[in-house]
């Protein structure tokens, strides 16, 4: 069993998008004394490429010269600033002939814009660096953005949130190649976890993202966030802007790629780990602070988000400190 690896690098790319998943392939290679992944650096043009750090990669390939070529898995890595890279139809054309002729695609952190413009991830749910998501969730309304999974699998795709998260990819496409224990033998080597105790929720600064959206919605998230505590429910959000429910929802899903109520929730979460990391409050306080009905309800929600329990949150800041 052989499998090409073939990844995009524009120009600009985040290196560890590149080199992070290489090499989990590079490893299970060595740990099984065997040429089983091969990858492949795809350049848009030239032979070298210039990574955002200033380190510059050698292509294996111009995208021009890949017609017919067909590997095993394609991948898009991301780049500062991919959102604006000019791609015309040839380019598209190519990117997407790149992705059917693979037994799977997708992409790493903000590569996700760029695969969104073949029209290939329509109808998919899939994942991006979090400061990405309401951006590839308001440009492309017909693709299920998760903002908060560190990877996601739908179908032939497979995305990876940001960064190092392209390394959990890398590991994931592994473990379906050749098994969970192989895997978490990379993973040990790579000092590294096999599954990662948090989500991408866990990375998050509410108040550089809290804000997204036309001017209107950023009033109605300033005046919930101010005061999470007595906004109970989405009906008060929606006649807070003297809107309905519904028309709400409609907003949300287009300018944020999430409902009121997710958003809402959200929100509460990332003001209790907050206070969980400036002090030591009992539960319930916690809890009704960040507009939670009980302790038990912001446990819930806070491990939905999160991955992890209030308790484990704050273990994991006071071992940081």
């Amino acid at each position: 069993m052989r499998h090409e690896i073939a990844i995009l690098a524009v120009p600009g790319v985040q290196l560890l998008d590149v080199c992070g998943p290489v090499d989990v392939f590079a490893e299970a290679n060595r740990l099984l004394q065997r040429q089983i992944y091969t990858p492949r650096i795809i350049a848009v043009e030239g032979g070298e490429i210039h990574a955002s750090s200033g380190v510059r990669l050698s292509a294996d390939m111009q995208l021009a010269e890949t017609q017919n070529y067909a590997p095993h898995t394609f991948l898009i890595a991301g780049a500062p600033g991919i959102e604006n890279f000019a791609a015309d139809d040839n380019l598209l054309h190519a990117l997407s002939g790149l992705c059917q002729r693979s037994q799977r695609f997708g992409s790493v952190c903000s590569g996700a814009l760029l695969l969104a413009r073949t029209g290939l991830l329509a109808g998919k749910r899939v994942t991006t660096h979090w400061e990405s998501a309401a951006l590839l969730a308001s440009r492309y309304p017909e693709i299920t953005v998760d903002a908060d999974a560190l990877c996601v699998a739908d179908g032939r795709v497979r995305t990876a949130a940001g960064v190092t998260s392209g390394l959990d990819l890398a590991l994931r496409l592994v473990e379906e190649d050749l098994g969970r224990e192989v895997a978490i033998e990379i993973a040990a080597h790579l000092v590294m976890f096999f599954r990662r105790p948090v989500n991408q929720a866990h990375f998050i600064r509410s108040n550089s993202v809290s804000l997204s959206g036309r001017s209107a919605l950023q009033e109605l998230q300033r005046w919930v966030i101010s005061h999470l505590a007595e906004v109970k429910t989405v009906a008060m959000m929606a006649e807070h802007m003297a809107i309905s429910e519904r028309h709400l929802t409609r907003l949300f899903r287009n300018e944020l790629g999430m409902t009121p109520g997710q958003w809402l929730e959200r929100e509460r979460v990332a003001k209790a780990k907050q206070l969980l990391e400036q002090k030591s409050l009992p539960a319930k306080t916690l809890a009704l602070q960040c507009g939670f009905s009980g302790a038990d309800v912001m446990r819930r929600a806070f491990s939905r988000v999160t991955g992890i329990t209030p308790a484990a949150y704050r273990k994991i800041t006071e071992n940081n400190e």
